[in-house]
């Protein structure tokens, strides 16, 4: 696929955004065409740079994430900031923003004057909250909406889910709000608070808990079923077992020898984690890799489970990740989020206000 027949191609994109969920909105963009411009404070740039570990100086995040970026610095407290920021936004089809509500105003960029200078612009903003000016961060929201808790009867995840799907909802949001300008000719103003990250996750738990509780993401899906959770093998490694339907389960029973488990796949009561520990117990008899040998003639949908050491080198994976240029190498990372429709750009990401000269002299001929 070439750059030019991306969905994005030719979309220029103002991303003055910071940290996580504005850069997996940059990831998405970057991966269907946009060419993205990255404004970032010219002493310090955006926390991602420095987050460790550093590769070639850089933080291994930033470089995943802004692939084939521009960085333009700005000092945005200043006037000639800006007004810098308020000529790129006169020439962008999608500015993008982080910043604490009335921040923008108070930079003397408010939202609706820079829709008046440009009324095709999609300005999206990702607020922490949609009412107010509160902070908060991923394990805030994660906490807020019941989605820690869910995951974790204690302690803290060391993934930022909330801050992940913000940046995923907001391309559907940016994507949608640049095809109703198709049809209307007008941008306007879309806004994704991080508060709604979770909320994906837990939109069927709510309706069961309202339903009276005991559903399928509590019971069967939660791990209580033989069927649907993860066993541990002889050499400590996993095996990740999703036989829900019946005829899987029943062939999976047979295979291990086990067949007097067969029945019980789906029961979440006292006869069910009897049989999981009884399974358990029985895989424990042989390493991971005997098993995996022994299913794979069976196509059932049992695989290993992995840490985040080994997951790159899994061969079902090599189609979804390819080389990650460094500004002075490469490592192998996640490739297109869209694999259908996009293409990770090539070029590493940059260094910091690396195109500030360029880029700002191209929008003042505009």
């Amino acid at each position: 696929m070439t750059s030019d027949s991306l969905p994005l191609a030719g979309t220029v994109v103002v991303d003055v955004s910071r940290m996580l969920p504005g850069a997996v909105l940059a990831r998405c963009l970057l991966d269907l065409g946009a060419r993205v411009i990255k404004v970032e404070d010219p002493a310090t740039g955006d926390l991602m740079r420095h987050a460790p570990p550093l590769i070639d100086g850089v933080g291994a995040g930033f470089i995943a994430f802004f692939r084939g970026a521009e960085s333009v610095g700005l000092d945005l407290r200043t006037p000639a900031g800006a007004a810098a920021l308020r000529s790129l936004a006169a020439g962008a089809d999608v500015l993008v923003e982080s910043f604490r509500p009335g921040t923008m105003a108070r930079f003397g960029l408010p939202e609706q004057e820079l829709l008046t200078d440009n009324p095709g612009l999609v300005l999206c903003s990702l607020p922490g909250f949609s009412v107010s000016s509160a902070v908060g961060h991923d394990l805030n929201f994660t906490g807020l909406t019941g989605l820690l808790r869910a995951l974790r009867t204690e302690g803290i995840v060391g993934l930022q889910l909330a801050d992940v799907t913000s940046g995923l909802l907001a391309c559907s949001s940016v994507l949608a709000a640049l095809l109703r300008r198709a049809r209307t000719g007008r941008g306007g103003l879309v806004q994704q608070p991080l508060l709604s990250g979770p909320l994906p996750f837990v939109t069927w738990a709510w309706a069961e808990r309202a339903g009276g509780g005991g559903g399928m993401s509590e019971a069967v899906l939660g791990g209580r079923a033989p069927a649907y959770r993860a066993y541990r093998c002889g050499d400590g490694r996993e095996l990740s077992v999703g036989c829900l339907e019946p005829k899987f389960w029943f062939a999976f029973a047979q295979v291990v020898g086990r067949p007097d488990l067969a029945g019980l796949g789906l029961d979440t009561g006292p006869a069910g984690q009897e049989a999981a520990a009884a399974m358990e117990q029985h895989l424990a008899g042989h390493p991971r890799d005997h098993w995996l040998a022994l299913l794979a003639p069976h196509d059932l949908p049992v695989w290993p489970v992995h840490d985040l050491d080994a997951a790159p080198h899994e061969p079902r994976l090599d189609d979804l990740t390819e080389s990650t240029p460094t500004p002075a190498g490469s490592f192998r990372g996640v490739g297109p989020f869209f694999p259908s429709l996009g293409r990770t750009p090539e070029r590493s990401a940059p260094g910091l206000g690396e195109h500030t000269d360029a880029v700002l002299a191209e929008f003042a001929r505009r």
